[in-house]
């Protein structure tokens, strides 16, 4: 199809996947304009955590429109249930909102959720903003200055410098630990990444407001370190009186086996963010959950969008919580996403390694490397690997800084029949490269 009337800026070169165009969606299952069938193990980068067109999802969404879509400004019953859904699965299921520690600021978009935290954490305590090396927070004009994307030439270039990242006596920018999710946490690569932390702190602390943390890194390459590094790096953090922002936008709502990884990983954050699933794939809707004292810092006027908080995404986004707890269980998760990594190491080559945690897998090429092979080898096999998979009917994803590792993100909901498809589809291109 072509595209003359789209800049060159919102091609996706990059993507093995470019040029494909989808006609259709349903379950874990995507077609072409050619009706060949895909099985979907991008999955919107976990914004379809319940897979394309859910029947709940767009029951209620069809209800909804027919009652009330859009308000300006205005509250309704949907808004408060959700915030109250949402404070409970931090302060858990058996507060009462009268009771609740948590409060809750809806948005549309993780970038703009992201931006609300750092609003408040900044209205809480001044100053700069710590974050992983790898992360990634957004492309808007500020989350790109905390993501890993906004060192690029282009965007300085383009937009200037943010003090955040305007040089090592400006910010701080941790190390994330490469060990893997098997680490004690207490490695070479995580003592590293905290005496990186603790010089900062050090010297820096008063003049540092927070740091924004990602469970598991997602979009910079699906790097996972254990729940025992997190613990030692909050502990750190809060010693000096820095507030801790867990940005779960695409690694929260069950795609690492529970609904909350920091909380369930035993390192309660002062701010939780959520997106991308919490629409259910239907539509946009994000969500800031922090301590109501601090929450209630950022005062009247300084925040606000037309879109936020809709009476669509707030039902749209109340069922897809529902049906994640009723279809999907986070123990299940857990265990089908175990199995599956266990399978898929026995099934390709052992030059690859393997890592994950719930439905969250990666593959990493870079062992090729270790064979003798060049760099630019490993990114090209991954390549290749993604472009045979898709001929055969699979979608995952080409990530990592060097491009040599592949995330597999299927719905939590997928069946064990499209896992093992899956399987034989990846294992497959051993037999023919």
């Amino acid at each position: 199809m072509p595209q003359t009337y789209r800049p060159k800026g919102a091609g996706r070169s990059h993507d093995p996947h470019d040029g494909l165009v989808f006609i259709r969606g349903c379950g874990d299952t995507l077609w072409d304009g050619k009706g060949k069938a895909y099985l979907d193990f991008i999955c919107g980068y976990s914004a379809l955590n319940l897979g394309h067109a859910h029947p709940r999802l767009l029951a209620v969404a069809q209800t909804q429109l027919s009652q009330l879509a859009f308000c300006t400004g205005a509250t309704h019953p949907w808004r408060s249930e959700l915030e109250k859904k949402l404070a409970q699965l931090v302060d858990g299921p058996s507060l009462e909102s009268s009771e609740s520690n948590s409060k809750v600021w809806l948005s549309s978009t993780g970038a703009r959720a992201v931006e609300i935290a750092w609003k408040i954490a900044f209205a809480n305590r001044p100053g700069k903003i710590m974050r992983f090396h790898l992360s990634y927070h957004g492309r808007s004009l500020a989350t790109a200055h905390i993501s890993d994307t906004g060192n690029s030439d282009a965007l300085r270039h383009s937009f200037g410098v943010h003090p955040s990242v305007e040089g090592p006596e400006h910010s701080c920018v941790i190390p994330f630990p490469m060990c893997g999710s098997q680490c004690d946490g207490k490695c070479e690569e995580c003592d590293a990444s905290m005496d990186v932390a603790r010089h900062w702190l050090e010297g820096h602390s008063e003049e540092t407001s927070a740091m924004i943390l990602e469970p598991a890194i997602g979009a910079r390459g699906y790097y996972f370190a254990c729940g025992a590094y997190f613990r030692r790096l909050v502990k750190l953090l809060r010693s000096y009186g820095v507030q801790v922002i867990s940005d779960e936008i695409q690694m929260g709502l069950g795609r690492l086996g529970t609904m909350i990884a920091s909380i369930d990983d035993g390192w309660k954050p002062d701010f939780v963010v959520l997106g991308k699933s919490l629409g259910g794939g239907i539509t946009p809707i994000s969500a800031v959950i922090g301590d109501r004292d601090r929450m209630d810092k950022l005062p009247q006027g300084i925040e606000s969008e037309t879109f936020a908080a809709n009476p669509l995404a707030c039902r749209v986004a109340l069922e897809a919580i529902s049906v994640l707890n009723d279809e999907c269980g986070t123990a299940s998760i857990s265990r089908r996403g175990n199995l599956f990594r266990e399978r898929l190491r026995d099934s390709i080559s052992a030059n690859c390694s393997v890592d994950g945690r719930g439905f969250a897998t990666v593959i990493d090429v870079s062992g090729l490397s270790n064979q003798g092979a060049r760099s630019d080898d490993s990114s090209r096999v991954a390549w290749d690997w993604v472009c045979h998979a898709q001929g055969r009917g699979l979608l995952v994803h080409l990530t990592g800084v060097e491009r040599n590792r592949i995330a597999i993100i299927p719905p939590l909901n997928v069946g064990d029949v499209a896992l093992q498809q899956a399987i034989e589809i990846l294992s497959s291109f051993w037999k023919v490269r």
